[in-house]
């Protein structure tokens, strides 16, 4: 069974301006690019969708739904990494220190985030598509590689990451495109 974890197009504000921006209209145009880009390779119709609850994942998935004529659950195991304590104004400092750690020095609530997005992967029953976030879908590659990094690589903004889930055991088929500028 298949499963796409796709990251959202480009956001409207950065980390350390909003918790919850939408789509920038860059944005939005990558959004209706990358539901061409993956309508144009897959019979998309047998796809669930879900995505993060966060704005600019959901507004990632509206080509989808709308082309689709589709549901879209949300998840809060698809939400970005948790950062209990830490300011909006901090975020951005903490997020740097994150991507220079390892999957092992993490603390207890992103060991959490990481195994609540895991079981709720393995625990999907039809090919399902996943709007979410760049620490989201990290940790999911790292963990599939056994990468022991915790950013092992930089999706860009509507980068399509392929997972298969067969026989209990999910696989990464491939990565997204790289992210060339910074994250947002």
């Amino acid at each position: 069974m298949k499963i796409f974890l796709i990251r959202h197009g480009e956001a409207a504000q950065s980390w350390d301006q909003s918790a919850d921006p939408g789509l920038s209209e860059l944005g939005k145009e990558q959004a209706l690019e990358c539901f061409d880009t993956l309508d144009a390779k897959e019979n998309l119709n047998q796809f669930n969708l879900v995505s993060s609850p966060l704005k600019r994942a959901q507004e990632t998935s509206l080509h989808f739904k709308k082309n689709l004529n589709k549901h879209l659950s949300l998840n809060e195991a698809f939400k970005e990494i948790p950062s209990p304590g830490i300011s909006l104004l901090e975020r951005k400092d903490w997020l740097q220190e994150v991507f220079k750690k390892n999957i092992n020095e993490l603390e207890k609530p992103q060991q959490i985030w990481q195994s609540k997005i895991l079981s709720t992967l393995k625990g999907l029953t039809d090919p399902t598509i996943v709007f979410s976030h760049f620490m989201v879908i990290n940790i999911v590659v790292s963990t599939l590689k056994n990468d022991p990094r915790v950013v092992s690589f930089y999706p860009d903004n509507c980068s399509i990451t392929e997972l298969e889930f067969n026989k209990g055991k999910l696989n990464l088929i491939s990565t997204g495109n790289e992210l060339q500028t910074q994250i947002n």
